[in-house]
Parts: C-alpha cells; sequence; structure tokens
C-alpha cells in the first residue's frame, strides 16, 4: 500500500503550471546550475535579506556556479520535499522549497523568493494557490504552514491576505549568516479553512 509520503513525492515531485509560471524540478546538472547562476549572480544582495538560497549559508544567496549547482543537487535529492524552479516566458524568476511531515499531514512552505523585476505581479499569491490546490485536495493534507522573518512587510501582508492564521512566534530560530539569530512567524491554514477561489 502506498505511503502518504509516496503519495506526495508522486504528486509534488514533477513539474507544474500555474496561469502564468511554470514551476519545474530541475536535476542537477551544469546546464540547469547556468541557467538560474546566470539570473541570480545579476540581482543585489542586500534585496534578499529573508531569503535561503544557498548551499553553505554563508550568504543569503549563492555565491556563484558550482554552489548553484550544489543547491539543485540538495533539492533534488531531499527525502523529505522538493523545490520548484520558477520560470516566467522560459526564464527563471524565482523559487519555492516545500517538506511534507507525512506524521501530521502537513505541508511546510519554505524558501520562496522572486527576483526583484517581478516583485508586485502577484506571482507568490499565484503559486501557493497551486500548492493549496495539490496539499489539500489531492495529497489530502489537513495543514500548510508559512513562516516568514517578523519585519519582512511584504509576505506578511501577502500571506494574512491568503487567509492564515498566524500561530506564534518561534523565538530566535535562524542564524544568519553574520550569526545573529532571528525570529520567525509561524502561519498556517487547514483545510476546513480552504476554499477554492
Amino acid at each position: 500500500r502506498e505511503t502518504h509520503m509516496e503519495k506526495f513525492f508522486e504528486i509534488f515531485k514533477k513539474n507544474q503550471k500555474t496561469e502564468r509560471l511554470e514551476l519545474r524540478i530541475l536535476e542537477p546538472t551544469m546546464e540547469n546550475a547556468n541557467l538560474v547562476w546566470d539570473i541570480v549572480k545579476n540581482e543585489n544582495a542586500d534585496d534578499f535579506k529573508y531569503v535561503w538560497f544557498t548551499a553553505t549559508h554563508n550568504s543569503h544567496m549563492t555565491e556563484s556556479l558550482e554552489e548553484t549547482l550544489q543547491r539543485i543537487k540538495l533539492d533534488f535529492e531531499s527525502k523529505t520535499g522538493c523545490a520548484y524552479y520558477i520560470f516566467h516566458n522560459g526564464e527563471f524568476i524565482g523559487y519555492q522549497r516545500i517538506h511534507y511531515i507525512e506524521s501530521s499531514r502537513t505541508l511546510q512552505c519554505a524558501a520562496v523568493w522572486f527576483i526583484k523585476s517581478m516583485w508586485g505581479n502577484g506571482f507568490n499569491q499565484e503559486v501557493h494557490k497551486k500548492l493549496e490546490i495539490m496539499a489539500f485536495e489531492n495529497l489530502g493534507a489537513n495543514r500548510i504552514c508559512r513562516q516568514i522573518m517578523p519585519d519582512n512587510i511584504r509576505s506578511k501582508k501577502s500571506i494574512e491576505t491568503d487567509g492564515y492564521h498566524l500561530d506564534g512566534i518561534d523565538r530566535q530560530a535562524e542564524m544568519q549568516p553574520d550569526g545573529n539569530f532571528t525570529d520567525r512567524c509561524l502561519y498556517s491554514k487547514l483545510v476546513g479553512e480552504y476554499k477554492r477561489k
């Protein structure tokens, strides 16, 4: 009999489409690393203080082609989740990592980000609308969790607009590249609160 974790991978670990976006599972090849690194290397690191897209945790974003390949490999080989590399009109523009906690039927959304030129287009909501359909309707998840740093006002507004409940503050839960610790705001939506839009 299929386990819930096997069902998760069957549903989630494949390419997906939304109205405007492609969510791709990338294999760890140099060609794919170049697709991502060619965009990431031109972004201003200061714009991504809320982001974790790294293999070393020395910075918030990957710092080389080799590290980008390492990050893709970690995502591809994960035993607890997967990551979508988000494309718009054939160009890499963002990233969404997810994990599944089988024992509590919880989908944990983490590390979502978009390049700065794509901010304000509603892409974050579009991705999460798709994830909610997949989690609640296809997988049978009970809960979706999202988390942000307390001063990330843009994400806070987006999450609360999407109907997520603030469960509490996870104090000093993340170590930053400079060695300081920051809190996380923990949000959730239960299957009973889900309404397909």
